[in-house]
């Protein structure tokens, strides 16, 4: 049975890095004297307080990974010579990933977050932008949210499932991944029509963790170091 989440959006005071938790109900009820809660970048730490209408959040000390060793006294010695930067993969040399994503932040996450990865990225907000770029692009893998209609949005006519159908019907053999904030339930995952449909992996946007999940996944599909 699914535990009803409340979303909790946190933008760290070190860094700005945007992230966010999806707490269940119970453990909500507990943070009315304020829980620790660290920043999924840097480590900074913030008091989170539940408040009659919202959240309050304060700087804490925090547990930063990997802190700086204190100065030790030494000669001075020449300043080495920063190495030359690596020269830049051209675009078409890529394989070419297409995210699939309505909700703002997490397309904002995705970008932010995904730098460090040698693919090019191609972000849409709902499934015709999607067609659209599987028609004008050599997509290589396929990110896409399940959920994804939207009665406000004219172009968002169906699911990231619906989606993937269309992309088989084509005839493309284009492995994906979705990714969705419910749930993941057993049945769902286990179901063999995904098989048909390429997919590769289920991400579930319910943890502080979600997009370094993604990462590791989008390596592992393709086969990156």
């Amino acid at each position: 049975m699914s535990t009803t989440k409340e979303p909790l959006e946190i933008t760290c005071t070190e860094c700005s890095t945007r992230f966010r938790l999806w707490v269940p109900a119970e453990v909500l009820s507990t943070w009315s004297e304020g829980a620790n809660v660290n920043c999924v970048s840097c480590g900074k730490g913030h008091k989170v307080t539940r408040l009659a209408e919202g959240f309050s959040v304060e700087d804490t000390a925090g547990v930063v990974t990997q802190p700086a060793p204190a100065p030790v006294a030494t000669a001075p010695v020449a300043a080495p010579v920063a190495p030359a930067p690596a020269a830049a993969v051209p675009s078409a040399e890529l394989d070419t990933v297409l995210f699939i994503e309505d909700d703002r932040l997490a397309r904002e996450m995705i970008e932010n977050s995904l730098q460090d990865v040698t693919v090019k990225m191609v972000v849409v907000k709902n499934s015709t932008e999607a067609l659209k770029a599987v028609s004008t692009e050599t997509v290589h893998l396929i990110v896409t949210d399940l959920y994804l209609k939207d009665p406000n949005d004219p172009e968002a006519v169906f699911d990231g499932e619906d989606f993937l159908k269309r992309v088989v019907d084509t005839g493309a053999n284009i492995p994906a991944i979705i990714t969705t904030g419910k749930d993941i339930i057993d049945d769902i995952v286990l179901d063999p029509k995904w098989f048909d449909m390429h997919v590769k992996g289920f991400i579930q946007k319910g943890n502080p963790f979600w997009v370094d999940e993604l990462k590791l996944k989008i390596k592992e599909v393709l086969y990156k170091d």
